[in-house]
C-alpha cells in the first residue's frame, strides 16, 4: 500500500509545551483562554498522544531509548493560581504534568500558589515540580552588565535561595530546571548542570529529540494559544544541527552571519534563518552549511536565532532555534566604539 509520505515520518521526538496563565483575561499575552486548552487536551487524547511526566522522558533519554512517536510533555512555569484551573481539566484526562516554581512567590504572593494548592497539586501524583530560581531573573540582562565572576555568584546565591525554599515547601530536592525568561548562556548552563539538574529548559522554540541542549519547548500563551497553531507545532520535527555560529550567549560580532552545519543536509531542502528583530530569511546553501544570505543586526539585549527547513521525506518543517545576547552598550550619536 503506498503512503502519502508524510506518513512515513520517523516521529522519535518529544513536543514539550510550556503554559503559564490560564483563563487569566488580566494578561493576555502570557495565557491561554481555559476553553482553548480544554480543546487542546481533547485533541492530544483523541489522536493517541503520549502525554508523560518530564522525568519519564529523562528516564528514556538516559537511557539510551528511543522517544517514542507522539511523545507529549505539559510544563507550566512561574506557578500562578491560575495553574489550579487547569489542574481541574488535567485530572479529567490523567494527564502528568510539571510546573516550574518561582521560589520567592509561591506560598506567599496572592496571585501565586499556596502552600495548601502545592501540597493538593503534589498529592494528586500528576504534578511534578522543578526549580526557576529565586526572584526570577533575567540572566541574559544579569549576564550583558556583569564580569563573569559577578554574574555567577548571582547565579549562587538565587540557586542555593531557590533549593531551600524548594526543599522547605515541597520536602524534596529539585531535579529539573527552567530558566526565568527563557534566558541562558554558556556559563549559566555549565553552572545548572555541575548543581546536578537532570535537564535544563529554555523557551526556544523546537522539538527535543533527546540531544538539544538545553531543551526546546513550545509556548502555549497568548497569539500563540490558538488551536490551529497548537497541532501545526505538534508536527514540527528537531532539525539536527552540528554546530552554530554564533555560539550560544554573548555575541563575538555584530552585525553578525549567521551560519547552521546540519547533519544530513541531504534530507532538507528550502532553508531559511530567523531572528527575533529581522524575522524570517531565505538562507543560502553552501554544502552541510546554511547561513544567513547577508549579515544580520542584533540591536535587542537578547534575540532567539533559528533555521527552519523541510524534510524532503515527510515533507513537514524542522526547526532548531537558541539564544544569543547583545552585549554591546547603546552609544550617544557620534561615540566611537572602543
Amino acid at each position: 500500500m503506498f503512503l502519502p509520505k508524510r506518513l512515513l515520518a520517523t516521529d522519535n521526538y518529544a513536543t514539550i509545551l510550556i503554559y503559564h496563565r490560564f483563563g487569566d483575561e488580566r494578561y493576555p499575552s502570557t495565557s491561554v483562554s481555559l476553553q482553548d486548552f480544554r480543546k487542546q487536551m481533547e485533541y492530544l487524547k483523541k489522536n493517541g498522544y503520549n502525554v508523560i511526566h518530564l522525568r519519564e522522558l529523562y528516564k528514556i533519554v538516559s537511557s539510551g531509548k528511543a522517544i517514542p512517536p507522539k511523545t507529549v510533555v505539559i510544563t507550566i512555569d512561574d506557578g500562578y493560581r491560575t495553574t489550579m484551573k487547569a489542574f481541574e481539566i488535567l485530572k479529567e484526562y490523567r494527564f502528568p504534568f510539571t510546573v516550574f516554581l518561582y521560589m520567592e512567590a509561591v506560598g506567599r504572593y496572592p496571585d501565586f500558589l499556596t502552600k495548601e494548592e502545592l501540597e493538593e497539586l503534589q498529592k494528586s501524583g500528576l504534578a511534578d515540580f522543578g526549580n526557576h530560581l529565586y526572584s526570577h531573573p533575567d540572566l541574559a540582562v544579569l549576564r550583558a552588565k556583569l564580569s563573569p565572576k559577578e554574574y555567577l555568584k548571582v547565579l549562587e546565591k538565587e540557586e542555593e535561595l531557590s533549593r531551600k525554599r524548594f526543599k522547605e515547601l515541597l520536602g524534596s530536592e529539585p531535579e529539573f530546571f527552567a530558566f526565568p525568561y527563557g534566558s541562558y548562556d554558556r556559563l549559566s548552563v555549565e553552572f545548572f548542570k555541575k548543581k546536578g539538574y537532570k535537564l535544563l529548559l529554555s523557551q526556544d522554540r523546537g522539538s527535543y529529540s533527546g540531544k538539544e541542549d538545553p531543551i526546546p519547548r513550545m509556548a502555549v500563551v497568548g497569539s500563540l494559544s490558538g488551536f490551529r497553531n497548537f497541532v501545526r507545532n505538534l508536527q514540527i520535527e528537531p532539525l539536527p544541527v552540528v554546530s552554530h555560529y554564533p555560539e550560544i550567549g554573548l555575541l563575538e560580532e555584530n552585525p553578525v552571519t549567521v551560519r547552521f552545519l546540519l547533519k544530513e543536509p541531504e534530507k532538507y531542502k528550502n532553508c531559511s534563518i530567523y531572528t527575533s528583530e529581522n524575522g524570517w530569511v531565505k538562507a543560502k546553501k553552501k554544502g552541510k552549511v546554511v547561513e544567513s544570505p547577508f549579515p544580520l543586526k542584533i540591536k535587542r539585549l537578547k534575540t532567539r536565532i533559528g533555521i527552519r527547513c523541510f524534510n524532503r521525506e515527510t515533507g513537514r518543517k524542522a526547526e532548531f532555534f537558541f539564544l544569543a545576547i547583545n552585549g554591546e552598550k547603546p552609544r550617544r550619536a557620534g561615540q566611537r566604539k572602543d
